[in-house]
């Protein structure tokens, strides 16, 4: 069975919402396989800015230093969700923290570097560069409780005055 359910409008600058269940399937982890769902609006689809992973830490805009978490809070306070930063952390000189705007205010985690390695949180794999893990989390979803739905999306950058 294959149902197709398509919503649109006359006008171009509205979204478009396409939902495909293609159930021809003789198997129930085949069919899930199959599902699709299409916004159809670019803003549903969160995709974070491109990072380059090959730039070193201190050459990213989004890495701001020894700045505070209230100093962090203050610069993504006005900013979307999705916006984020790097910074030294305050409390573990090897380490760093990324602060992020969520929709329910902010969080705050922490980058463990251990040997040669860096790893968000606790549960993340390890990387072996910070822009290897923003870039990677700029295009998949965080693996820290309460932002699992969230990618990092609007690098703040670093301006100097």
């Amino acid at each position: 069975m294959k149902m197709v359910r398509r919503l649109s409008t006359s006008l171009s600058s509205r979204p478009n919402l396409n939902l495909n269940l293609n159930l021809n399937s003789d198997s129930p982890r085949k069919a899930r396989q199959n599902l699709s769902l299409n916004f159809g609006c670019a803003a549903l689809s969160a995709v974070g800015e491109k990072v380059d992973a090959e730039l070193t830490l201190e050459k990213q805009g989004w890495y701001h230093g020894s700045i505070s978490r209230l100093d962090a809070e203050n610069l993504l306070r006005v900013l979307k969700e999705g916006s984020y930063l790097v910074r030294n952390s305050e409390s573990s000189k090897q380490d760093y923290s990324l602060s992020l705007k969520s929709a329910r205010g902010f969080m705050h985690m922490k980058i463990v570097h251990s040997d040669g390695r860096f790893i968000l949180g606790q549960f993340s794999n390890p990387f072996s560069s910070i822009p290897e893990m923003i870039h990677h989390y700029s295009i998949n979803k965080l693996p820290i409780k309460g932002a699992e739905h969230m990618s990092l999306l609007y690098p703040v950058i670093d301006q100097l005055l």
